[in-house]
């Protein structure tokens, strides 16, 4: 019978492999059992059972027609000790690869569980109070590999034993025996500083040896030796990094820290203060984590460094007390400030407010704010006051939770919008809430007039609107000479509906201005299915659409977007005939590199043949009805709520049988694709659909929900085997909309 064993390129077992893994753990066995009964005082067949462990390794250690060194170790312990006592860094490495001064030639060699075993027997020496031969076989075991910090970490254990008992070496002759070898044949007992030198000085050889020559990783006997210079405070382990490296790579190194651990290593000495303190990089990015992380030195701080400051990050400005007064403050004693981030966190009455002295501009806008982010505010004069001191420099403005700023209550309270003009705002997100709550639990609390937005940011060119029920004005349809976006290129929509009929007409649904026809990405999340239809078409009919049958899509017109890059609508599948109307220019033209659609129909998408809430089945193929929209740069692809399972050919079929084929069918249309994103539903069988993706050769990312317990995992085993990155992604695909933390 063959022998088992790994295989090598000639296609046969690897023998030595083998043999080796059998070696190893003969002599792992053996040196367990000789530890088991050095712990029950059994030394000599401890040292017995180690030496036959140590004896097998298959190295030769015979030299100059001698199998082993005589009893006398103290040519060994002599010459290691004057090497180590010279001043050259490198002379116990280049006695270590020598012979001994008496010529025996010591054995080399590479293999670990040899220096463990030898260690090992020098710690049964020591245990059993055989100094001198224990002290040696250390030395022995530097000489096996001088590169290995094993036997480095016994020599300092014995020294460092015998510092702690040096005051009582006249009275055991075991460690003054050794002592006396350490001096080299010096007949006086050394002191303790004569042995704390040397102790010192064998750890700093070591450590510097073992990371000069060392050719393999780190192991635990070198975080030891470490360890150990640590504790002994030996100057190699204590070596100020600021005194070491660079300036280009130190001010590298504390940019990754954050500003609280960064004031932290200011009251490290004066070294690390001064060179934090003068490099104004690191404080072009203040970020404030927690209440108490300023300090109460923290407005002497701020003011010290405030020429350097141009982001300032606070996620809890609840100990700050903010008031107009403060924002005021701020924005005149940082004249450099650009970006702002305030999150109002929780409130904490019973700590004392931090008053922030900062020296007055001449100006109200001398600090230039161009990106501002708010989170969780709901006063209205904080905001306002920041509002106005950067109308004329703001460029992004993030209100997230702002439901309480941005909502009208009742008919008769202002808009905070109707009182300022942001004529160079380019990007506002505008969130309330949980992103995640469906749009029919929105209820009046949460609504948003966007004509008064829309008015104050003529110039935008993102948008991110989320958590709301929107309209444009209340009790007022929008008409076409009302404000519009001309150069909007980027739109998204979260968690939306418009008032039901009930409280407004069905043509308050257009609660946005026309999308202008350079729009480059629409993004429609979770919205009503009604929203995301108005916002791609428009009536070519004067009445009121109703809600009982789906009216043809012969009665809209499509606006066109030539440039459009990125198309997300998961509220429900439009008409194939109304997609194409939309898409296809921009998927002739190239421009098409990220889809997302959903396959479940929803009133007003098909033609009155299909009654609403119907599954497609075998009516919708990807390939055949989509095909217009083939972009050979299209890379990206994510399909919602689908099932193609056709039950007609198998009546005896579960109901939750599913099929997903078309859609892999379809992937073969896109040239250049490589992510995809699968949210069918929970049906039967997605578990087996999402295996073939990671099998197909175009597929290289995969975002899903459905995968769980002992499936998630089939799948990421496969998907590693097949370079294949599988996510588990909620809802839908990310939105890339990142603030000023991010």
């Amino acid at each position: 019978m063959a022998a088992s064993g790994a295989l090598v390129p000639g296609g046969q077992p690897d023998l030595t492999l083998d043999a080796n893994q059998k070696r190893d753990t003969e002599i792992k066995a053996a040196l367990a059992q000789g530890q088991e009964l050095a712990k029950n005082g059994k030394y000599s067949k401890a040292l017995r059972v180690v030496v036959d462990a140590v004896n097998l390794c298959p190295c030769d250690p015979a030299g100059n027609g001698k199998q082993r060194h005589g009893k006398d170790k103290s040519c060994n312990i002599s010459q290691c000790m004057a090497a180590l006592k010279s001043n050259d860094p490198d002379a116990l490495y280049q006695v270590a690869k020598g012979p001994c001064s008496c010529g025996y030639s010591w054995p080399s060699c590479s293999i670990p569980t040899h220096a463990v075993a030898l260690d090992a027997l020098a710690d049964c020496l020591f245990k059993a109070e055989q100094h001198t031969a224990a002290l040696s076989t250390a030395l022995a075991t530097i000489r096996l590999d001088p590169t290995s910090a094993v036997g480095y970490c016994r020599g300092a254990k014995i020294l460092r034993h015998l510092l702690k008992n040096a005051s009582i070496t006249q009275s055991k002759p075991a460690e003054a025996r050794v002592v006396a070898h350490i001096l080299s044949g010096d007949d006086r007992l050394p002191s303790i500083l004569d042995l704390r030198r040397l102790l010192d000085r064998f750890i700093q050889v070591g450590l510097d040896i073992t990371s000069r020559y060392r050719h393999k990783l780190k192991d635990s006997y070198n975080v030891v030796l470490q360890r150990m210079a640590y504790h002994m405070k030996c100057e190699v382990a204590r070596r100020d990094p600021v005194k070491e490296l660079p300036s280009e790579v130190l001010s590298m190194i504390f940019s990754l820290l954050d500003t609280t651990t960064l004031i932290r290593c200011l009251g490290v000495n004066k070294q690390w203060n001064q060179r934090i303190t003068h490099d104004s990089r690191l404080w072009a990015d203040l970020r404030l984590s927690r209440p108490g992380s300023p300090g109460r030195h923290f407005p002497a701080f701020l003011q010290k460094h405030q020429r350097d400051i141009k982001s300032l990050v606070i996620h809890d400005v609840s100990r700050f007390q903010l008031t107009t007064t403060k924002i005021h403050q701020i924005l005149q004693g940082l004249p450099r400030l650009e970006r702002l981030y305030l999150d109002s966190g929780k409130r904490y009455p019973n700590r004392s407010e931090i008053h922030l002295q900062l020296p007055r501009a001449p100006t109200p806008s001398s600090a230039r704010l161009t990106q501002l982010s708010l989170v969780s505010f709901n006063l209205v004069k904080p905001v306002m006051q920041l509002l106005s001191f950067s109308w004329d420099t703001l460029t992004v403005l993030n209100l997230v939770n702002a439901g309480p700023f941005v909502s009208r209550q009742s008919a008769g309270t202002s808009n905070p919008f109707d009182a300022i003009r942001l004529a160079k705002l380019k990007k506002l997100r505008i969130t309330q809430g949980d992103p995640t709550v469906p749009s029919g639990q929105l209820s009046w609390e949460d609504n948003i007039e966007m004509e008064p937005i829309v008015m104050a940011t003529p110039n935008l060119e993102q948008f991110h609107l989320d958590g709301f029920l929107a309209y444009w004005r209340r009790g007022e349809p929008r008409i076409e000479k009302d404000g519009q976006w001309l150069s909007l290129r980027k739109l998204v929509l979260g968690s939306l509906r418009t008032p039901d009929d009930t409280t407004i007409d069905d043509w308050n649904t257009h609660f946005l201005p026309p999308l202008p026809s350079t729009m480059e990405s629409i993004e429609m999340l979770n919205v009503s299915p009604e929203i995301a239809h108005n916002v791609m078409f428009t009536l070519k009919l004067s009445d009121p659409v109703t809600n009982d049958w789906a009216p043809p899509h012969e009665e809209y017109e499509a606006r066109h977007f030539p440039n459009l890059e990125v198309f997300r609508c998961i509220s429900g599948v439009l008409h194939h005939a109304l997609l194409q109307r939309v898409l296809e220019p921009s998927a002739r033209a190239g421009k098409l590199k990220v889809l997302e659609l959903a396959a479940t129909s929803a009133p007003g998408f098909y033609p009155r043949t299909h009654p609403a809430g119907s599954q497609l089945g075998s009516d919708f193929v990807p390939a055949r009805d989509l095909r217009s929209l083939a972009s050979e740069n299209l890379h990206t692809l994510g399909l919602h709520d689908f099932n193609f399972f056709d039950d007609t050919s198998n009546p005896h079929a579960s109901i939750y049988a599913f099929c997903g084929d078309p859609f892999i069918d379809w992937l073969d249309c896109f040239p250049n694709l490589h992510t995809v994103a699968v949210y069918p539903g929970r049906w039967e069988g997605v578990a087996y659909f999402i295996a073939k993706l990671i099998l197909h050769p175009k597929v290289k990312v995969i975002h899903q929900d459905y995968l769980r317990g002992v499936h998630w995992y089939e799948a990421q085993q496969l998907a590693k085997e097949h370079g294949v990155a599988l996510h588990h992604t909620p809802n839908h695909l990310p939105v890339g909309w990142p603030m000023i933390e991010d």
